[in-house]
Parts: structure tokens; C-alpha cells; sequence
């Protein structure tokens, strides 16, 4: 009897498995990598700051403001719409107002479906933009000084701490904040990214990504990535 109730319990309970976090390498050209052999305890100079800043631009987010009316209008060129407009005159000319209708609310509808669905991937892009740090502790000139975050470039090395949103993509140096090595593991929050609902660990080399935020440990890391 005993065992036939272990068996029904068996069967009754719902196993949760979280899904297995994937680790993607991030592609880094040759040419960049050569940028990021940074002196960790050194920093980047004050001129290597300067002129990386110049050829890869500020560390933020470029905001392009459209008119909305000339953005609504821009659903109605491309092929698909050109198709479709020329549909709508044919049977304008032949008057089959009935043809005419459907095809013109089919037009506007696209359109507004376009133009709806775009709005949304606007304020997906602002709450994304607030998320972002606006200061960062940086090494410069073999200091460790606080910076504004849109004057980060690739190769400066950022500590990265408790709390801190994380200001850029970067790749973890395995070197605590003091410049002593750690074999402990960094606890990121990466959700707003993608979507994992628990913070993944990460340790030396792997990569950091810009908005994430530290839930546990710290550690320096060399940013690879700005914009």
C-alpha cells in the first residue's frame, strides 16, 4: 500500500527545471583585440583615452528623433506598398468601389500596424537608454578615478562591484578591484537582456554585458564594446 502511495506521489510531482544558461563567445575583430592588452593596475593613458574616443565615438546610445507624420507616411513606399497602391488606382479607374475599399484599408491598416509596432520598439529603446550607468570607476593613468560613462572606449579597464549596472561590454579580467587575482565568480543579472530569470555566473574571460547588473562579487573588466 505503501509503496503504491510513493508511486501515485511520484507521479503527482512536477519537476521545474530552470533552462541551461549557453555562454556566446563575442566575435571581437583582430584589430580591436589588439586594443584590449590594457595594464590592468595602469589604465589606459589620458591621450589613448582621448584619441579611441575620437575613432570609436561616445559609449551611448545614438538617439534619432523622426517626424512622426513623415514616419507614418514612409509605411506606404517599398515594393509590397507600391503593389498595392497601384491595385487600388486600377480599380478606382474601373470603379469597383467595393475592391477600392478593401484594398485602401488594407493599406492604411499595414501601415498603421508598422507604425504601431515601431512606437514600441522606440520606448523599448528609452527604458533601455534610463537603465544605463551614468558613472563608472575607471583606471586612467594608473589612477582610479570615477568617470561619466559615455567617455568609456575599448581597452579602459572598469571595476566593476556590487550594485554597479554594468556601463559597457566587457570581458572579466579575473583581477579583483585592488589588483589582487580572484578565482570567485561574478553573479550577473542579465534578464533585461535575455529574459533568464536567475543571475548567471561568471568568472574569468567571459563576457559582460552593457545594462546588466552585479548581484554578487566584484571584479575588473576590459571593455570590448561601446555604443
Amino acid at each position: 500500500m505503501s509503496e503504491k502511495i510513493e508511486e501515485s506521489q511520484q507521479k503527482g510531482n512536477l519537476e521545474v527545471v530552470e533552462a541551461e544558461h549557453h555562454e556566446h563567445a563575442d566575435e571581437i575583430s583582430p584589430e580591436l583585440e589588439a586594443l584590449l592588452k590594457t595594464d590592468p593596475k595602469h589604465g589606459l593613458t589620458a591621450a589613448e583615452a582621448a584619441e579611441r574616443l575620437v575613432r570609436f565615438g561616445p559609449n551611448e546610445l545614438a538617439e534619432v528623433k523622426r517626424n512622426p507624420f513623415l514616419k507614418f507616411l514612409g509605411y506606404f513606399t517599398g515594393a509590397i506598398a507600391y503593389l498595392i497602391e497601384v491595385a487600388c488606382i486600377i480599380s478606382a479607374v474601373v470603379e469597383d468601389w467595393l475592391d477600392f475599399g478593401i484594398i485602401l484599408a488594407l493599406l492604411i491598416v499595414n501601415a498603421c500596424i508598422g507604425f504601431i509596432e515601431e512606437a514600441k520598439a522606440e520606448s523599448a529603446l528609452d527604458a533601455l537608454r534610463q537603465t544605463l550607468a551614468l558613472k563608472t570607476r575607471c583606471w586612467r593613468d594608473g589612477h582610479l578615478v570615477e568617470l561619466d560613462v559615455n567617455v568609456l572606449v575599448p581597452g579602459d579597464i572598469i571595476v566593476l562591484r556590487l550594485g554597479d549596472i554594468i556601463p559597457a561590454d566587457g570581458r572579466l579580467l579575473g583581477i579583483g578591484a585592488t589588483g589582487e587575482a580572484t578565482e570567485g565568480d561574478l553573479l550577473i543579472d542579465q534578464s533585461a537582456l535575455t529574459g533568464e530569470s536567475l543571475p548567471v555566473a561568471k568568472n574569468k574571460g567571459k563576457t559582460v554585458y552593457s545594462s546588466s547588473i552585479v548581484k554578487q562579487g566584484q571584479q575588473m573588466a576590459v571593455v570590448t564594446k561601446t555604443g
